[in-house]
């Protein structure tokens, strides 16, 4: 029977038509959640049009942790994530998205970091796990779609300026935030970022204002799925470009001077746009000579070009999220949880 009681970690879980893949992230967050020993819950965020979500909470109506489906609308990423936590009962609260899956200590090693160090914010991290086994030719390591460091649990993340850790995006999937001091706005996450993403950012950036803490805990083990649309150069240019934009927009957004800290980025994106060029005509043989497949170094190359332009041309965000949502490999499927 469900543990009655205030919940010491709410779990909330954003979904937008994946049934399959959420009933798999249910189902190794419970796990975890029986694992941890915590009094804990789990918060499913129906952003969507399926009503898939529901039926599946009611699964779990016998497990000894409640398991909740709140509706949010319209589709938006930020939000859902706004309507999950308003509906948390707990004053620490864990994301973990619907096309995610983590491991059996994954709740209790974030829980754990999150009270030994005292911070504001613990964020674990995320491996792929690809559709067909295997990363794109393009990518043979798949370290477009690794989100780990190798520094000990406890870590401070630094999100600018020298303490910024290059090359490394932070991100909501897969962490876990006290409520007090990370979610005192009225919307803590912007809808103005929901459809092209960075929402995330922008809101660790404002609890670092504020002198919160973020650190690592590389323990706290997480898979996401990688559909082969997402698998494509095409996609990820596409990716690329909306993350110079959005790179672009907080940082500016969040600046003492944002005329000279939007003018700094996109000098520092036209010396990209520059680099990115050059290397592209160095390899353009071998590129041909290849038949026209580009090699992981082509791909860099051309996925810096994108990154680049966007920090020039970031007025305009592209709805990358919208986009997304529209691909086949994410669509609903409707015969899923009929039977429940």
């Amino acid at each position: 029977m469900m543990t009655t009681g205030i919940p010491t970690v709410s779990i909330v879980i954003c979904t937008y038509n994946r049934p399959r893949l959420l009933e798999r992230a249910v189902g190794t967050c419970a796990d975890s959640i029986r694992e941890s020993g915590l009094v804990a819950e789990i918060v499913i965020s129906d952003n969507g049009t399926g009503g898939y979500a529901p039926r599946l909470a009611e699964r779990y109506a016998q497990a000894p942790f409640a398991v909740r489906c709140v509706t949010s609308a319209p589709g938006n990423i930020s939000v859902a994530r706004n309507t999950g936590i308003a509906a948390a009962q707990a004053e620490i609260v864990a994301f973990l998205d619907d096309d995610m899956e983590v491991g059996l200590t994954w709740l209790r090693h974030l829980h754990e970091t999150l009270q030994a160090s005292g911070a504001d914010v613990a964020i674990g991290p995320v491996r792929p796990r690809f559709a067909g086994g295997s990363p794109p030719a393009w990518d043979p390591e798949g370290a477009r779609y690794t989100r780990v460091l190798d520094r000990p649990d406890g870590t401070p993340l630094g999100l600018d300026g020298r303490r910024r850790i290059r090359g490394f995006v932070v991100s909501t999937a897969s962490s876990i935030w006290r409520r007090a001091t990370c979610f005192t706005d009225r919307e803590p996450f912007d809808p103005a970022f929901g459809a092209c993403g960075g929402e995330d950012l922008d809101l660790f950036l404002r609890v670092a204002r504020r002198g919160g803490r973020l650190v690592w805990c590389g323990c706290a083990q997480a898979w996401e799925s990688i559909p082969p649309a997402r698998m494509q150069l095409s996609y990820q240019v596409m990716r690329a470009y909306s993350g110079g934009q959005v790179y672009a927009g907080i940082y500016v957004r969040h600046a003492a001077r944002p005329v000279v800290r939007a003018a700094d980025i996109m000098l520092r994106g036209a010396v990209q746009i520059i680099m990115a060029l050059v290397r592209i005509v160095i390899l353009l043989p071998r590129f041909v000579s290849g038949r026209l497949r580009p090699d992981p170094a082509m791909a860099n190359a051309v996925l810096l070009l994108a990154g680049a332009a966007g920090k020039v041309m970031w007025r305009n965000r592209i709805p990358l999220y919208h986009m997304e949502q529209a691909r086949p490999a994410d669509q609903l499927q409707p015969d899923m949880l009929s039977h429940t």
